[in-house]
């Protein structure tokens, strides 16, 4: 039986399936001095190029965005695999891949994959969501081979002086449903990803991420609409809070009539011991 939080994610994802790459397929993003097309092009480039076989596994893979960008490459003796417990996802998953990748419906704390079998595991707005984290780390461990990567994407900070922080301000005034607990808190630092990635790894490091997620106010309040606090609120509540939002906001606007988003998040990467 899913967890009151799994069962929770399943709801969201079943009414929005690809929302993580409607919001976050071309959003750019800084990294230290660099500028990329996106988080899942971070992810994309972890997997080396050669025509050597390699193994890469999405955990959490969603609908499929992050495989397809690998599957475009048409690179010899690349296999790709995606996991992912929510059934609307993995449907739209497999009409966006049309047969470049594996896909396995289940859960992280159970990869239906072989020891060390796994060169690559990616996953991308996912491990902090996840209960019971040391046995998905397990299977990380068991699944890769001594050497492979894993590099993950996760949320993190909060970026000051956005319509982020507007939005974070109200949703703690809003009358509302308790936040939404979900997965480890320890996910959720740099330190903390460091303690639970040093059993097992070696060459670990954790990169801070801004992405860009700008427009108007209200297309950046469609996108805070689909965070998971936002989305447990009642219609009434969710439209009074888009009122004071779109209030909120207005000292942000540029000339063009945009507002700046950031979003503050992290990027995990770790070799499997030899």
């Amino acid at each position: 039986m899913p967890s009151p939080s799994e069962s929770y994610l399943l709801d969201f994802h079943a009414r929005l399936a690809g929302v993580t790459s409607r919001w976050f397929g071309h959003a750019p993003v800084q990294r230290d001095e660099e500028t990329a097309p996106s988080t899942y092009a971070l992810l994309e480039a972890v997997v080396p190029l050669g025509a050597r076989p390699l193994e890469v596994l999405d955990l959490a893979c969603g609908d499929g965005y992050l495989l397809e960008l690998l599957a475009r490459r048409k690179q010899p003796g690349l296999s790709l695999m995606g996991l992912d417990m929510s059934e609307h996802e993995l449907v739209a998953a497999q009409a966006r891949l049309n047969g470049a990748a594996t896909l396995f419906q289940g859960r992280a704390q159970s990869i239906p994959l072989g020891d060390a079998s796994v060169d690559v595991v990616l996953s991308h707005l996912a491990l902090m969501l996840m209960d019971d984290v040391e046995t998905v780390l397990a299977e990380l461990r068991r699944v890769l081979k001594p050497g492979g990567r894993v590099s993950i994407v996760v949320g993190g900070d909060l970026v000051p002086g956005n319509a982020l922080e507007v939005f974070a301000g109200l949703m703690k005034s809003a009358v509302a449903v308790p936040p939404t607990r979900l997965g480890d808190p320890r996910i959720r630092s740099s330190d903390g990803l460091r303690e639970l990635f040093a059993e097992g790894f070696v060459d670990v490091t954790v990169q801070s991420l801004s992405v860009q997620g700008d427009g108007s106010p209200s297309e950046v309040w469609e996108s805070l609409l689909t965070t998971y606090d936002a989305d447990r609120l009642s219609p009434a509540a969710q439209a009074s809070l888009k009122a004071s939002f779109i209030q909120a906001v207005e000292p942000l606007r540029r000339s063009d009539g945009s507002v700046p988003l950031r979003w503050g998040m992290r990027q995990l990467t770790a070799i499997r011991k030899p």
